[in-house]
């Protein structure tokens, strides 16, 4: 009985020091969007994101009321904002399309691909606009 007793307990402290670790690497970062905006074809609420560091080519976002989204990404052009990282939208007159991801830990940033919406929308005026975040681990 005592065998059986130790052996749950490791696997207990195991499965903890796993999500201890995963959770360690899992950097990202804080944003407070004050207006709605696509990511890829879905349109997403202003609120309060977590952007979370992607992983391969495919960058989550999670937001209010259990808003979530993922997002293709590649290296990202263009110049590193400064401070603890960024994210940057394309707008087309009323559409604002999530465009770039910045964190503080890296050189390079994730750009988002164009999606077909934002391709039809590309011919009308483009704005850019970057909002700071936090960093978020």
């Amino acid at each position: 009985m005592k065998f059986f007793g130790w052996r749950y307990f490791v696997l207990a402290c195991f499965v903890v020091g796993l999500g201890v670790v995963a959770g360690a690497q899992t950097v990202g970062l804080r944003v407070n969007v004050p207006f709605q905006f696509n990511v890829g074809e879905k349109v997403l609420p202003e609120g309060h994101y977590v952007i979370l560091a992607p992983q391969g080519d495919t960058l989550r976002i999670l937001g209010p009321n259990g808003v979530a989204a993922l997002a293709m990404t590649g290296p990202a052009s263009g110049y590193r904002p400064d401070g603890p990282g960024a994210v940057s939208f394309r707008c087309y007159g009323r559409r604002c399309f999530l465009s770039q991801f910045w964190t503080a830990r890296t050189e390079t940033g994730r750009e988002v691909a164009k999606c077909r919406l934002e391709k039809e929308l590309a011919s009308e005026q483009l704005a850019v606009i970057t909002l700071r975040g936090t960093a978020s681990q």
